[in-house]
């Protein structure tokens, strides 16, 4: 009796240890599926060294063209003879890449919770292969520094720049005219007070402009006889321009005496050797003048 009983206490416990052993290798199974790593897969190391991470943790992916190529291995602070105090990721890669001539390493932010990503470019295709012990990454652009920075910025402005203090005057001026607005003062302040001059102004003005578009309508005056449906005005208009257009014709195609005038350089040419005729005349005239002056003044003392 006892000892089927420590048999069946023994079989229960073997029973619990494959359970367990079972739910470890699931568990193992999943969790490399998840992380897809490749236990057997031969990696590839590579050396990249930052004068600041930002924040990078082993394990953060490694990309290429946005596609996870590999993973941080090892991160450790070295000293560099010339750059002093430098960071040293060690990174694990599916398989070499080729470096070359103005390739880019750099680290970037995959969420605002602060999650990192180091993100590779190997370079264009036309550079000569790089193969370095050590690459150099680039200074990590930081979002969260640069809006400190702004936040700080926009407080000096706000502090230096009395920036309340203008906000303050502001709200003073929007007072004083609502004040007189509320006091019947200025345009608007009529326009809302209970004087109803101004409406009164305005309701007069609307019905002498109602009048004259009566009257404009109805054919009276000036105005109202051009746009009326009688067209005597238009008529008369009409030939008026039309009287005039023939004669710019007639003077165009030299015609009349001043198409000739216009036209025929002849003309021109006459009045013009007259003008010169009557001026060589009035010239000579007054060269013989103080001549003729001076005889009769002489004959005359005798």
């Amino acid at each position: 009796m006892k000892k089927d009983w420590r048999e069946r206490e023994l079989t229960m416990e073997v029973i619990v240890g494959l359970f367990m052993l079972l739910i470890f290798l699931g568990l193992g199974y999943f969790t490399i599926i998840l992380s897809k790593e490749a236990l057997f897969r031969e990696k590839s190391e590579m050396q990249v060294t930052f004068s600041d991470v930002m924040g990078l943790r082993v394990g953060d992916n490694v990309t290429v063209c946005g596609m996870p190529v590999g993973k941080v291995k090892l991160l450790e602070l070295v000293d560099s003879p010339e750059e002093g105090a430098v960071v040293c990721a060690t990174l694990a890669m599916d398989k070499p890449l080729r470096m070359r001539e103005g390739y880019s390493i750099k680290i970037v932010s995959t969420s605002l919770l602060g999650g990192r990503q180091m993100q590779i470019d190997e370079g264009p295709a036309t550079g000569d292969t790089v193969a370095l012990e050590r690459y150099h990454g680039a200074t990590p652009y930081d979002l969260m520094d640069d809006a400190a920075e702004i936040v700080s910025a926009a407080r000096t402005q706000i502090v230096d720049g009395r920036v309340f203090e203008k906000l303050r005057n502001v709200v003073d001026q929007i007072d004083q005219v609502v004040t007189r607005v509320n006091a019947g003062q200025g345009l608007l302040g009529k326009v809302l007070s209970d004087d109803e001059s101004l409406y009164k102004d305005l309701r007069a003005s609307a019905t002498a402009l109602r009048t004259f578009m009566e009257r404009l309508e109805a054919g009276k005056g000036s105005a109202g006889k051009f746009f009326a449906d009688d067209a005597v005005l238009y008529d008369d208009l009409a030939a008026t321009i039309s009287t005039a257009r023939s004669i710019a014709e007639q003077i165009q195609r030299g015609e009349g005496t001043l198409g000739k005038f216009i036209s025929d350089p002849t003309i021109y040419n006459e009045i013009e050797e007259t003008v010169g005729e009557v001026r060589a005349a009035v010239d000579d005239f007054r060269e013989t003048a103080p001549i003729t002056t001076f005889t009769s003044i002489f004959f005359g003392a005798f």
